[in-house]
């Protein structure tokens, strides 16, 4: 069923072009690469995200063309140019940055010790009986800081980072990411009745750090809901600002 799906969709894509009305098919195509599992697969789910794709697109594809598989790399790079080739008439400062692979890459600006409330965090997903795992978090640690830009000296490794640091106060920091979750749940009640209208800033802000999440979890290939991972990365990001 789902790859009937996938190929009416991709069908869907390429006879009607790019519109922003495709969103939620685009981000349907997008889960699709994460799981394909042939490098075919991927090129022809690429060629009609260049057919079609729009700037919600880059962040994933931005994560795949730094990808060991360099067939995968390569179409991925390919078809960002493509969106790039179709956007230019919306050129501007932020749009340069847009399209550059430093501007995905996650820095680090809050402090060690949150760093290690957001790598147990992470952890958390994996849905283990003992949310403090030691190795899990210490293993999910160093996958991160692949991907983040964190300064951890002077510390060599991220274990060494967690147990030589006396001041980390998980119960707090978790307590501040399930804040974080009753308020995006009371935003979004209040959304759907009309309430309140988010401005245009906040609008551009949350995509912002959807799209960050979405180039994050691309590039950890965590075996996981992507969904569920995906709102985890969004509200534990609440972690990384500054003291």
């Amino acid at each position: 069923m789902a790859f009937f799906k996938k190929q009416l969709v991709m069908l869907k894509l390429l006879l009607s072009g790019y519109s922003e009305s495709h969103q939620k098919d685009e981000l349907f195509l997008h889960e699709a690469l994460r799981h394909s599992n042939t490098e075919d697969d991927f090129k022809n789910i690429c060629f009609v995200l260049g057919k079609s794709g729009g700037l919600f697109c880059v962040p994933t594809l931005m994560a795949f063309a730094k990808d060991e598989n360099q067939a995968k790399a390569v179409a991925a790079i390919n078809t960002i140019s493509q969106i790039r080739e179709r956007v230019k008439e919306r050129d501007n400062s932020e749009m340069q940055n847009f399209f550059s692979p430093s501007f995905w890459q996650l820095h680090w600006i809050g402090s060690k010790e949150r760093f290690i409330s957001y790598a147990a965090c992470i952890a958390g997903i994996f849905d283990n009986e003992s949310l403090f795992e030691e190795k899990l978090i210490d293993d999910i640690g160093e996958k991160l800081m692949r991907e983040i830009y964190v300064d951890i000296f002077p510390h060599e490794s991220f274990r060494e980072l967690r147990l030589c640091t006396s001041g980390w106060e998980t119960k707090e920091d978790f307590v501040q990411v399930l804040s974080e979750i009753q308020a995006d749940t009371l935003v979004q009640s209040v959304m759907l009745d009309g309430t309140i209208v988010k401005s245009p800033e906040a609008f551009y802000e949350e995509n912002m750090i959807n799209m960050r999440c979405d180039y994050l979890l691309t590039r950890l290939k965590f075996n996981v809901d992507y969904s569920s991972f995906h709102y985890l990365l969004k509200v534990a990001s609440r972690l990384n600002e500054p003291d």
